[in-house]
Parts: structure tokens; sequence; C-alpha cells
């Protein structure tokens, strides 16, 4: 019996020395957020610096908002973040004008003016709900307010940012990487932002933040600037080198005139035709209209003509119009060179198209865009008005190339001079029937007294003598 109270005792004893286990939380530090608001500055140079905190693929999903009232809440952002990717601890900075760029990798323009006495700042995260729902969610914010004696408006960070003491250049700062710190101003100058700090016992110093600037300066972008016509860069023309030796393109038929109406911007068109057996490079080449005015289109790099083929070029691509009256299409090397045109037309007919055959330009009523001409006229047209014979080509255009005639796939209709009889046309018969009728009732009208006198004696003579008894 006293040994098991002995155990009893013993095993007692134990449990009680055993640690004792709690079910106790703690509280999680507060996430970093993936961007935040590095600096603020609302006085002379107004600039805004995002600071990444961790890398960020597309930084277009950020947004700033901002508003004159310190109170504000879910501002409505303006301003969209540029659409670049940022590694952790790169910047941007948004500036008014040229403000220090310092680590910043990447510059825009300030799209707001903040105000120097109250204003809220929030950078905000446009997020998707779903295919057809966006939210916008709070990221970070600031908010400021000019201390008064009157306005007695509660905020976190009650700074005077117009003037703090004998601060020149103040200011806002906020380390988000360090948990527990909030917003201070300090003095800004060449990058090093010198922050005054008090410690414990009233003891005030510095705290610098300094950030690197490179000599050759961050990427920037420039949204707006004045221009200076003798700092351009523009490369000199070239002529592809593919072109050299080659015949070049052709105009072969422009459609001033579309069938309809509000359809000129779109479906008027001008056709090229590449005579060579190989493609043909149209970088650079120029293609004009108007006889007098000129308006022009440039072919963008990588434009090309393939071999012995036709192409429309319209309207809504190059933004090129047709005069309806007195026109015509030039076709230009890089260099400025005339290469071809169309002989001047006159009046452009409604739906008919000015196009070139066997060397001599007509109005055609079947246009044909990226196809060989066929030229089509009315039965009752004459060659002489609806014809010209074409003589501006230029040869010395592309460098060792000369100028060949117009394409030999193009078919000819209608396009001879009509002879005297196909112009005669046949008389109706029943109006020579009402003609040949008037006639003679004119005749028997002119001669009535004559035939009347020819009737009387042919009475006469038919009348048998009478016989005395």
């Amino acid at each position: 019996m006293q040994q098991i109270t002995a155990g009893v005792i013993a095993a007692f004893l134990l449990v009680l020395s055993l640690p004792v286990t709690t079910n106790a939380v703690s509280t999680p530090a507060p996430a970093l957020p993936a961007v935040s608001i590095r600096e603020v500055k609302i006085t002379g140079d107004e600039f805004i610096v995002v600071r990444a905190n961790q890398a960020i693929s597309d930084l277009s999903a950020y947004w700033l908002g901002y508003s004159s009232n310190d109170t504000a809440t879910n501002i409505v952002p303006t301003q969209q973040m540029p659409a670049i990717a940022l590694q952790s601890g790169q910047a941007v900075l948004f500036t008014s004008d040229a403000a220090q760029t310092c680590d910043a990798v990447y510059t825009a323009k300030l799209s707001v003016s903040l105000s120097d006495t109250k204003g809220a700042l929030q950078l905000r995260q446009l997020i998707n709900i779903d295919k057809n729902t966006s939210t916008f969610t709070t990221i970070d914010s600031v908010n400021w307010i000019k201390p008064s004696t009157t306005d007695k408006t509660p905020v976190i960070d009650n700074l005077d940012l117009r003037k703090e003491g004998t601060l020149a250049l103040a200011v806002w700062y906020h380390d988000a990487t360090t948990a527990g710190t909030g917003w201070a101003v300090g003095s800004f100058a060449n990058c090093t932002l010198n922050v005054p700090q008090v410690l414990t016992g009233g003891t005030t110093t510095l705290q610098t933040y300094t950030w690197p600037n490179s000599a050759a300066g961050p990427p920037a972008v420039i949204l707006s600037i004045a221009a200076d016509d003798s700092a351009s860069t523009s490369p000199t023309p070239v002529i592809p080198a593919s072109d050299i030796g080659l015949a070049p393109p052709q105009i072969t038929e422009v459609l001033p005139n579309p069938m309809g109406t509000g359809t000129d911007t779109s479906d008027e068109f001008i056709e090229l035709y590449n005579p060579n057996q190989k493609s043909f490079d149209l970088s650079g080449f120029i293609l004009q209209t108007g006889a007098t005015t000129k308006h022009s289109y440039t072919f963008p790099a990588g434009t090309s003509l393939a071999a012995s083929s036709f192409v429309a070029f319209y309207s809504a691509d190059t933004g090129l119009s047709l005069s309806n009256t007195s026109g015509a299409a030039d076709l230009l090397d890089p260099l400025g060179a005339l290469l071809t045109q169309t002989d001047q037309y006159g009046t452009a007919k409604d739906g008919q198209s000015w196009a070139v055959a066997k060397g001599t330009w007509y109005w055609t009523l079947q246009p044909t865009p990226g196809k060989s001409n066929t030229i089509a006229q009315a039965s009752t047209s004459t060659g002489a008005s609806s014809k010209t014979k074409s003589t501006k080509t230029n040869a010395a255009a592309v460098k060792g190339a000369t100028i060949s005639k117009a394409p030999k796939t193009a078919t000819l209709a209608n396009a001879t001079t009509p002879t005297e009889a196909e112009q005669l046309t046949p008389i109706h018969p029943w109006i020579l029937a009402v003609v040949a009728g008037l006639a003679v009732a004119y005749g028997v009208y002119e001669y009535r007294l004559d035939l009347a006198n020819f009737i009387h004696r042919l009475r006469r003579h038919r009348t048998p003598s009478r016989v005395v008894g």
C-alpha cells in the first residue's frame, strides 16, 4: 500500500513538472504592399515617387488618385501607371517638370497639380473580379493639411509641406519597408533627403537617404516637348537595296469618285502594278495626290508588291483624298524623284475609275482594283472625249532601272472611235407614216382648185350627149 501511494505521488509530481502548452495567437505583421508611395513634393517642382517592394510584371494595374479634400476616401483614380515591369526596390517618378530623376527607372508627366493647403493621394490597384466586373482597392495613401488654429480636421500626419521650419525643398518621405514608420518631412537636394528625427530624450538627429543618380540617366519617356527642327535626327531616306536594278511600280488605276455617298474617305483607291519578276520593296516610297496642292503618304517599312501583281491602296489606309475635279496621282521614290504619274483628269465620273491601257488613260465603267484593267465605256461616247495620251513618266527614278510601259495584261473594250454608220439611228416607221400623211394633206390643200377643175372635166367626158328628136 505504501508502495502504491509513493508511485501515485511520484506520477503526480511528474505531471506538474511538464511544460504547459497554451494556444496563444501571435499578431502577424502587416503585409507589405506590392508598391507604395515613397516621396511626395507639393511645392514648386511637384513630384511623386512610387517604389516597387516586390517584383512587378505589369505596373499598369496600379493607378494614382488625387483629391484636394484631405479627408477624401476611395478617390477615383485619374493617372495610370506605365505598362512596365519593375524589380523589387526600383522606383518610378511622376513629375510636373524637369525634376531630378535620381534612381527612377521610368519618368512620366504628373497629370495633376497638388494643393499646398490640403489634399489626399491614393495608390490604388485595379482588380478584375470576373470578365465583366472590376474594382479598385487602395494599396497606399497619404493626406496633408496646413496646421491652423481654425481648422481642426483630424489627420494622421499634420504637416505643413509648404514651409517646414527652414527647409527650402520640403519633401514628404515614407519607408513602407520598415514596420511602424510613418510619414516624415525632410530637405531634398541632389538626390539626398535629410529627415530630422527626434530620439529618446528629445535629441534631434538627421536620417539621410541617398539615391544613386547615374551619369547617363535612367530611361525616360517624354510626353510633350517643343519642336526643334535644328535638332532633327530623322534618318536619311534610302532606296531599298533589293530594288536596285528593278523597274519601278506603275500607277495603273485610280478611283476618285466612288459610287454612292459618304465613301470617299474609305473607298477611293490608287492601284500600283509591279512589272518585275520579283517582289518590289515599297518601304519609304511616296504616293501623292493633287494637281497643285500635294498630299503625301509614305509606305511604312515592310510594305512590298509581289511580282507581276496589281495592288489597290485605299484611302481608308493611306488617308489620301483624290479630287473630283482636275486631279492626278504620283509615285515618288524615297529620295523624292518622280517615278510615274497618272494623266490629269477633268471631272471624275461617279463610280468610274481613271485607268491606263496600252499607254492611254480612259474613264472606265468597270473599276478593277487589284486586277488587270478593263476599259468599258458607253457606246455613245467618243474616244476623243474620254482618253488622253500619257506622256508623264519619269525614267530617272530607281538607280539602274528603266520605266516600263503599262502592263500588257490590260484589255481594251469599246475604245475605238465609232464609225459614221454606227452613229446613225433608224427612224421609226410610224414617224414616216405621219410625215407622209401631212405632206399629202398639204398638197391637197395647196392644189384644191386645180383638183376641182380636173374632177369637173372628168365628169363631162363621162356624161352621155343628149339626142334631140
